[in-house]
């Protein structure tokens, strides 16, 4: 199979610099589709700037992406959903960037698959957004393009800030005492700047405020060296004890009987006490420079602290205190090389209607109770973490037969869920779907330059995506076949976007027939991708990539244009053939729907008539008013409006009296079960009489046998299609078909 990568446009920045080994630029992907983190990882393989790759974070909702972002400074763009877990998630989360983390830095660029939800203008200019596109915008080279704008601006800014804050260490504080980011390294580094310059061996220790149980020693020098990330109390000196809590009491330095107590305190960080032992006495002199150095020290204290405190968020979850991903991972590339580990993760079932219902304090506190729940559930595991939303993940060590194993591991997920939760005074009932994966000891099934943490996520994600897609609830264990499938849908996505840009898309046309006179009464255009290299594909191999990766909306556009294009075609021959066009519920919701529609019209100079829209009942869950706006604009411009699989989905009587139908199609499956089945028979009849109602005509699909049609004929049905008449056949064809029927459509 051909790289997928070789269908992209590469674009290369300043290409006289030679590509360097250095640390890539860090892009972060926000979006609740899997497909869109995919597509955007594939359409930026092997891109760089200035010789340094592009490496790609994924966060998948807003609030997921705050708290990488909190703990993640150095992310220099984020691609942005606009609308995720609501309309305005994206825009909240801009804000909450700038303000709340007062990041000036990253640069954002927004995206969205729902160009109506726009951000005004004022929120662009208000929040520093570098760009704004919808997703059918996006071809790889314009990507590409606001990445390269967006990182050029980011490294400008990154530059400007670095030499100010060099300004302020220089002014501040000595370099070297700067440079060190961990709070023990830095407190070492101070003993031994106060011990030079006291003339002195360091002999000492500092003691850091703030936590539950009194003060910590975070640096030891001397005797009292083993004493390094205990609490102060188990010093066993009562004499320096309690001069050390003196200073804090009194927040300042004095003399005490043994050594010297200076005092840091600086912003908004945990003050620290320094116990130096000073055997002989120091000259006042020496004092005042070591007072001086305490004041520069503060401020460096406050800086280790912060840094300190980032390491920690950066590898911790900070509403379960368990690992987040990052220390997920890394606790798996500890644990990988020594021992066979399982890893699984889970996702809540139906969560986000717990979001709704109870609000996010409830969500938040059933999040925490799950984590505990599995940590108490699986005590031997490596690791328990929360990845962020309603995604937790679970590392246990292997046993040696993994299928037999997959049983029990099943079994004791339900055990930790069976029960349910009591929080906040609710009781919540959950259940999760899983995905899991097995590994060996130096066998992790992939190339061993990967690093295995990595790996072993990714693999139990395609797990978990296909527990997902069929077996909600269970818990999959990953195969080569699934990454296999996940590869060559990859290529297929890159392929099927180069295949709009080629209008490698081909129409079928399966007639409708008048089933007492036999005659042709329209026909259903059936979408299918002339592909070079795979030959001729059926929907069903492609569209549900489309539909993943947003390219529907232009391949539904495309579509149109082409049956209208062939239904004037026809009709320069002679033939008045109506065409009926098949709409996903994707499109329709999206807030340029009608827009789109009449862009292909005007494009086409053409009008709607003898054009259909067919739609399915999905579109209706949710009962959204723009959906229903935008049916009857449809009808307002002269579209047919088809009902199509009617029955089938979400069939409630509130939509269809709304709706502006002009034809119910009876699903196939009905037709094909009533002579068999008197409650498809019953349903046939029920879907005729709601059409009669609805003033709507109906349509059979799937009729494949004389049979069913007298029996369609008995029922008053009065237009059928399937195979007993006609495939799909290209246009050529049908038009010959057509004229064999001698349609009252033809002309002389």
């Amino acid at each position: 199979m051909a790289n997928p990568a070789e269908a992209l446009i590469h674009i290369e920045d300043d290409r006289g610099t030679a590509r360097q080994s250095g640390p890539g630029w860090r892009i972060l992907v926000v979006d609740d589709d899997e497909q869109v983190h995919l597509a955007t990882r594939l359409a930026l393989e092997g891109m760089d700037f200035r010789g340094r790759p592009l490496t790609l974070d994924s966060c998948y909702t807003a609030w997921e992406a705050f708290e990488y972002l909190a703990g993640t400074p150095d992310i220099a763009v984020v691609l942005l959903d606009v609308v995720m877990e609501d309309e305005r998630a994206g825009l909240d989360l801009v804000r909450r960037i700038r303000e709340e983390l007062r990041n000036d830095q990253v640069r954002i660029v927004l995206r969205t698959g729902q160009p109506g939800y726009a951000p005004e203008l004022e929120v662009i200019r208000q929040y520093d957004i570098n760009d704004y596109k919808a997703k059918t915008e996006l071809t790889v080279t314009r990507l590409a393009s606001s990445i390269i704008t967006a990182l050029r601006s980011y490294e400008q800014i990154v530059a400007l800030d670095r030499h100010r804050r060099g300004l302020e260490q220089v002014i501040k504080a000595s370099a070297d005492l700067f440079s060190e980011r961990s709070l023990n390294e830095f407190s070492a580094g101070v003993l031994i700047q106060l011990a030079a310059q006291m003339g002195m061996e360091p002999e000492g220790l500092l003691c850091a405020q703030g936590t539950v149980d009194g003060p910590v020693i975070v640096a030891a020098a001397g005797r009292f060296a083993g004493h390094i990330r205990k609490p102060l109390a188990s010093l066993g000196n009562v004499e320096i004890e309690a001069a050390l809590l003196e200073a804090f009491s009194r927040r300042e330095g004095f003399k005490s009987r043994g050594g010297d107590i200076l005092y840091l305190q600086s912003g908004s960080a945990h003050p620290a006490a320094i116990y130096m032992s000073t055997p002989t006495p120091v000259d006042e002199q020496k004092r005042d420079l070591v007072r001086l150095f305490t004041i520069n020290v503060a401020l460096g204290f406050e800086t280790a602290t912060l840094f300190e405190h980032l390491r920690s968020v950066a590898f911790t979850d900070p509403l379960t205190a368990l690992p987040n991903r990052a220390g997920f991972i890394a606790a798996l590339d500890r644990a990988a090389s020594g021992q066979n580990l399982v890893v699984i993760l889970l996702d809540l079932d139906q969560f986000h209607f717990i979001n709704a219902r109870l609000g996010f304090q409830v969500a938040d506190a059933l999040l925490r109770a799950v984590g505990h729940r599995l940590v108490a559930n699986f005590p031997e595991a490596v690791a328990v973490s929360r990845f962020g939303g309603d995604r937790f993940a679970l590392a246990l060590p292997a046993p040696a037969q993994a299928d037999l194993s997959l049983a029990l591991l099943e079994s004791r997920l339900e055990v930790a869920f069976e029960t349910g939760f009591d929080v906040a005074g609710r009781h919540a009932s959950l259940s999760a779907t899983s995905g899991c994966t097995f590994t060996v000891t130096g066998a992790t099934g992939a190339d061993d330059s990967q690093p295995a943490g990595d790996l072993l996520v990714q693999q139990a994600s395609l797990a978990l995506k296909d527990a997902k897609l069929r077996a909600r609830g269970r818990l999959i264990a990953f195969n080569l076949e699934l990454e296999r499938r996940n590869h060559a849908g990859l290529a297929l996505l890159a392929e099927f976007r180069a295949a709009l840009r080629n209008r490698e898309l081909v129409l079928h046309y399966q007639p409708k027939l008048d089933l007492i006179s036999g005659r042709p009464v329209g026909v259903e255009a059936l979408v299918r991708w002339q592909s070079p290299r795979h030959g001729l594909l059926m929907p069903a191999q492609f569209l549900d990539l489309a539909e993943a990766s947003g390219l529907v909306l232009p391949m539904g556009l495309q579509v149109l244009e082409m049956a209208i294009r062939q239904r004037r075609a026809w009709r320069t021959e002679g033939l008045d053939i109506p065409v009926a066009v098949n709409v996903c519920a994707l499109q329709v919701q999206q807030a340029d729907f009608l827009q789109g529609i009449d862009g292909v019209l005007l494009a086409q100079e053409a009008t709607a008539e003898g054009i259909e829209m067919e739609i399915t009942e999905s579109v209706f869950v949710g009962d959204d008013a723009r959906t229903f706006d935008h049916i009857q604009g449809l009808r307002d411009r002269g579209f047919g409006v088809a009902l199509d699989d009617f029955g089938t989905g979400y069939s409630s009587l509130s939509y269809l009296n709304r709706l502006p139908a002009t034809t119910v199609k009876i699903d196939r499956r009905f037709v094909q079960d009533m002579n068999r089945d008197a409650k498809s028979d019953m349903l046939v009849r029920a879907i005729i009489q709601v059409a009669a109602v609805m003033d709507a005509k109906v349509v059979a699909e799937g009729v494949e046998t004389e049979d069913q049609a007298e029996r369609l004929r008995a029922l008053g049905v009065p237009v059928a299609q399937g195979f007993l008449y006609s495939p799909g056949l290209p246009a050529e064809e049908l038009a010959i078909w057509w004229l064999k029927q001698d349609a009252p459509g033809v002309k002389d």
